[in-house]
């Protein structure tokens, strides 16, 4: 305000800031000191003049639940489950309908004419009943699992990631095929890039092979990379990998 005390027509800013609970904005620069002191200080003080409006919260931002949450609970109430699956002695009930909507693998198997499609249970091998768990998860919530999960039945997340690599890539998961890839390449270093190549090769995930290939081409992480056990077994499992 100026000093008469009516509204400055020459420092003035009209402008609409929509405030959240979760933080707080405003301007960074209305005035230079220099100028506010001049202009519109008066015995030590200024006044500033600005429209604060309350509205009442949208009735629309308290939607009801995501279909996430639905097939999530429906998974785990097994409500209207029509097929269950053993794993490692463990057994999980599920839904022929919603597993083929998301992978072409279940798909073929349990709507198919695969003798699977007339069994009520069906028995896996080759997953850890944990790995398993995850893909089902995934498969009823699209939701990645969180990381203290990946590490439940296995020494390191890492070979979590890896279980749960080579699931998305048995039932043709690419989504989350995409996600355990990128997870992996977060925590990439000399130690570990040999395994995470091996992972790439073994489960053709061609964008992650070729990061794994330009981190090799720099003569630092190689002469490191060269001396780990995961570069020795990438090698064994991979001899053309240096061609």
């Amino acid at each position: 305000m100026d000093r008469d005390g009516a509204p400055s027509s020459s420092h003035c800013e009209r402008s609409v800031h929509v405030y959240t609970p979760k933080g707080t904005r405003g301007w960074t620069q209305l005035v230079e000191r220099s100028v506010l002191q001049s202009l519109y200080v008066t015995d030590g003080s200024f006044i500033v003049m600005c429209v604060v409006k309350v509205v009442p919260d949208d009735p629309f931002d308290d939607i009801p639940p995501y279909i996430q949450s639905h097939l999530g609970a429906l998974l785990d109430s097994a409500d209207g489950s029509d097929v269950s699956f053993v794993v490692g002695g463990e057994e999980f009930p599920a839904h022929r309908a919603v597993l083929a909507a998301r992978s072409p693998v279940f798909k073929a198997q349990l709507l198919g004419s695969m003798a699977d499609s007339k069994m009520s249970s069906i028995t896996l091998h080759d997953i850890a009943p944990t790995t398993f768990k995850l893909v089902l998860r995934f498969i009823y919530t699209d939701v990645f699992p969180a990381d203290g999960l990946l590490a439940r039945d296995a020494p390191t997340p890492m070979e979590k990631l890896q279980d749960l690599l080579a699931a998305t890539d048995r039932y043709a998961l690419d989504r989350l095929k995409l996600i355990c890839a990128r997870k992996l390449w977060d925590d990439v270093s000399t130690d570990t890039i040999g395994a995470t190549l091996a992972c790439a090769e073994t489960y053709n995930c061609p964008e992650r092979r070729k990061k794994c290939v330009d981190f090799f081409a720099d003569e630092k992480n190689f002469k490191k990379a060269v001396l780990t056990d995961g570069f020795v077994q990438l090698v064994q499992k991979f001899p053309s990998i240096l061609g």
